[in-house]
């Protein structure tokens, strides 16, 4: 005959797999959460980053030197893995340039406020909506669009473009970014050909500060 299993120790079990259910969505959460604050995390260069970069020092090269260049203390850990996006594991690139004491923690993006509660809706006569005008586009700053410039020039050329994206990075200003961006163009036109020079040209005049 089968012996039964006491009452005893089935309410037991079923406090233990309630229990251990619960750890489980707890360490989830927090994951989640540490997960989500590494994304926002900014980062700058150190001045050991800084010389690694002005005078190739430090065994910084390929992807890793890449990304190195990315780095300005302004841009935040999601915004670099999505301009490196071809670079590999991005977060784990970043660990080793930390590691190294290459780049170094500044800050990260401000709290997400917690949502509030739905109030529920009253019933108001119906009346005619005013015409509201379309938002009018916000201007693509000089920083906005080193970026995109950089960012493309990678997808085009990979570590290839390595020192036009310094130029690039470098500009303080508008004729300094255009004359910097003229001769990345002419890289690709002599790299790749013609067709891709002006696709990247046709992205970069399209995303170009207003003076």
């Amino acid at each position: 005959h089968r012996r039964a299993v006491p009452k005893g120790d089935n309410e037991v079990a079923a406090k233990t797999d309630n229990c251990a259910k619960r750890l489980s969505c707890r360490s989830q959460y927090r994951n989640a959460q540490h997960e989500g604050c590494l994304m926002s995390t900014i980062y700058r260069k150190s001045s050991k980053g800084s010389e690694a970069i002005s005078q190739r020092a430090h065994g910084v090269v390929g992807r890793l030197r890449s990304l190195l260049i990315f780095v300005d203390g302004k841009r935040s850990e999601q915004e670099l893995a999505t301009m490196a996006s071809g670079f590999g594991d991005v977060p784990q690139m970043l660990a080793r340039l930390q590691s190294e004491g290459l780049i170094e923690v500044v800050g990260g993006a401000a709290p997400v406020s917690a949502p509030v509660a739905a109030q529920p809706a009253t019933v108001a006569t119906p009346t005619a909506p005013a015409p509201v005008p379309a938002p009018a586009a916000a201007p693509v700053t000089l920083a906005q669009a080193k970026t995109m410039a950089t960012r493309h020039l990678i997808e085009i050329l990979g570590p290839n473009s390595e020192q036009m994206c310094l130029r690039i990075e470098a500009a303080k200003s508008l004729p300094e970014f255009v004359e910097a961006v003229k001769r990345a163009y002419t890289m690709v036109r002599e790299i790749l050909g013609a067709a891709k020079a002006e696709r990247f040209g046709n992205i970069v005049e399209a995303n170009l500060p207003k003076p």
